[in-house]
């Protein structure tokens, strides 16, 4: 008679401090029921059958070869699409808190571009004037392109300032009171009217390079981007020509296509260009970790992966 060994489990967190995150699933696994050890990935083999990862190095994968999937620590899984092998289900996380935080991050940044707080910071970039002048008029239309969980709900929040939303997405999706486009032939129409765009989409095949020079010069002049998407979904070069030229007024960028974002690159010194280091959206440990023993409860009691929330379909990148 076999005796019932407890799952291993590698926690490979990258720039994530690892001592939380092991308490935290240590914490919900038990919860649900799962005898399971949870492993800080040093570099050598355990004999993981799980991983949770965030940035993970690609050693993991090639010392690990009993995984049977891999759950990423956020939403963006283009980290680990070209690491993990394609026997491996990816199970990403399923918005765990983080849609409520970005979509504050945008509705500060849209505040910063409507209410021209920006003309107030510390001197020599702001004014010490009382009566310097800030913007006027009506609210702009604000379009956020990628309307899963993190974009619906930043769409619902600007809403609710009462700024008119539009969105757009890979397929047709309806949320209450927002105009929604969709796929190659409802593009452009949508960046005509985005005076403000917020890119909110992962990184696929099909978003990659998206928002280049003819996309900018489809918004109307004197828009402004707002990104907590997929640094690649953005030409670098061609924002910050689409900067220089006035077409766009501003950009706020929170994600890029290198992190850390190289101390020489140009958007750190542009005008018109405000960077955060990642941090719009914060995975919230306790329910993050709630909601991948949860999905490892119903992988254990035999639910196939491509059934379970957050199930990673490769052929569409997310």
């Amino acid at each position: 008679m076999s005796i019932a060994t407890p799952l291993r489990i590698a926690l490979a967190t990258g720039p994530l401090e690892a001592a939380p995150w092991r308490a935290a699933l240590q914490e919900q696994l038990a919860a649900a029921g799962i005898d399971a050890e949870v492993h800080v990935w040093d570099g050598a083999a355990i004999g993981a059958d799980y991983a949770v990862a965030w940035l993970p190095p690609p050693a993991l994968f090639a010392l690990e070869p009993k995984l049977r999937a891999v759950f990423n620590l956020g939403a963006g899984v283009d980290a680990l699409l070209a690491r993990v092998p394609e026997s491996v289900p990816i199970i990403r996380l399923v918005d765990a808190g983080m849609a409520p935080k970005i979509a504050e991050y945008v509705c500060f940044a849209l505040a910063r571009i409507t209410r021209g707080l920006d003309r107030f910071a510390p001197h020599p970039r702001g004014s010490r004037d009382w009566n310097a002048p800030r913007p006027r008029g009506g609210a702009p239309t604000v379009a956020v392109a990628g309307l899963g969980a993190i974009g619906a709900a930043v769409a619902q929040a600007v809403l609710r300032f009462g700024y008119p939303a539009i969105g757009w997405s890979r397929t047709p999706k309806a949320l209450p009171g927002v105009e929604c486009f969709s796929g190659a032939a409802g593009l452009a129409p949508f960046l005509a009217r985005a005076q403000v765009l917020v890119n909110a989409l992962p990184l696929t095949p099909a978003t990659e390079n998206l928002f280049d020079a003819a996309a900018f010069a489809q918004m109307p002049r004197g828009a402004h981007l707002i990104n907590v998407g997929r640094g690649a979904t953005i030409v670098d070069a061609d924002l910050l020509a689409a900067l220089d030229s006035g077409q766009l007024a501003s950009a706020t960028l929170d994600v890029f296509r290198v992190e850390p974002l190289p101390p020489d690159h140009p958007f750190w010194t542009h005008p018109a260009v405000t960077v955060t280091p990642h941090l719009s959206g914060p995975t919230p440990r306790a329910p993050a970790a709630q909601q991948i023993a949860h999905t490892l409860r119903q992988l254990l009691d035999g639910v196939p992966a491509h059934a379970v929330a957050g199930y990673v379909d490769r052929a569409r990148g997310y």
